[in-house]
């Protein structure tokens, strides 16, 4: 990392903002316009070939990495995650929709001949749990409407007890994101980042932020780097290495495992489904690619 970035990282962790609510389905601050006819953008930003024989480098001063997965193999690695087999919302979470090849996982949304969307859903409970870190990712997003996609930490004991976030545990969206909301507004280029508690019903709270990478350059179908430092005293997201926001509200005080997903729900925050759905696996063109996932802890 630029060692330019340190000082702007641990300055950030220090600010904690009270930022607005954002509600799934409506439309940001400031959006572009309305995309019934959502067509894609130009063509993906290619990755950038990773230094050979590099390790990974320390994101912050005292900083050890803990857990890790860099894609090197022709598989999902069973020790690392556990890939899940039910339906969910309006698809199947389908192992055949994770795959592993040159270096890269990718989760694929597709839809089988009888018309059954099949989508991916990776987690570590039980194999890796984190308290506290710094937490990233460089993942592509690349999806059609009705789907989303995310990286985010989520505890078993979510919401138990209410009204305790640093005992139950806390939602920890570090990235969520979909072309268009659920009023048909572009969000594609925008990042959802944020935290939910209390669980999901009357005493639900949460704190999110939807807004531009700090370059202002493109989301979808661009490599990017989702990070959150998590301490004791607050979270603080990121894009690429620069902080994007901070907020002190509901430290969670408990190891939670990772999560990949994608979803897919119709006529929801993420819009509505194609008509003919996504497409066989082979050529469907809604997918998630993740290059690595680091998890760094201060060091003993």
């Amino acid at each position: 990392m630029d060692p330019l970035i340190r000082p702007a990282m641990a300055a950030a962790l220090a600010v904690a903002c009270g930022c607005g609510l954002l509600s799934p389905g409506e439309p940001p601050a400031a959006p572009t316009a309305p995309v019934p006819g959502w067509t894609a953008p130009d063509a993906p930003i290619p990755a950038p070939p990773p230094p050979a024989g590099v390790a990974p480098e320390a994101p912050l001063p005292g900083y050890a990495l803990a857990w890790h997965d860099e894609f090197d193999g022709t598989a999902v690695d069973p020790a690392r995650w556990n890939v899940e087999a039910r339906h969910w919302r309006d698809a199947l979470n389908d192992p055949a929709a994770v795959t592993v090849q040159d270096g890269l996982l990718r989760i694929t949304t597709f839809t089988d001949e009888a018309g059954v969307h099949h989508t991916g859903y990776l987690q570590t409970v039980g194999l890796f749990e984190l308290t506290y870190g710094y937490l990233e990712a460089r993942i592509r997003f690349h999806e059609v409407p009705g789907t989303w996609c995310a990286f985010w930490l989520y505890p078993e004991t979510y919401g138990h007890p209410i009204g305790d976030p640093g005992t139950a545990g806390v939602e920890i969206d570090v990235v969520e994101h979909r072309v268009v909301d659920g009023g048909g507004w572009n969000v594609r280029d925008l990042v959802m980042s944020g935290i939910n508690w209390d669980g999901f019903g009357p005493d639900w709270k949460k704190v999110h932020r939807t807004q531009p990478p700090p370059d202002g350059g493109p989301v979808w179908g661009a490599w990017r780097t989702f990070s959150v430092l998590w301490t004791p005293a607050g979270y603080t997201f990121y894009v690429d290495q620069q902080p994007l926001w901070s907020t002190s509200a509901a430290v969670s005080h408990r190891s939670q495992p990772i999560y990949l997903t994608c979803e897919v729900k119709q006529r929801s925050w993420a819009g509505t489904i194609p008509a003919g759905g996504y497409g066989p696996a082979a050529t469907s063109d809604d997918f998630m690619e993740v290059d690595w996932v680091r998890a760094w802890q201060p060091a003993p």
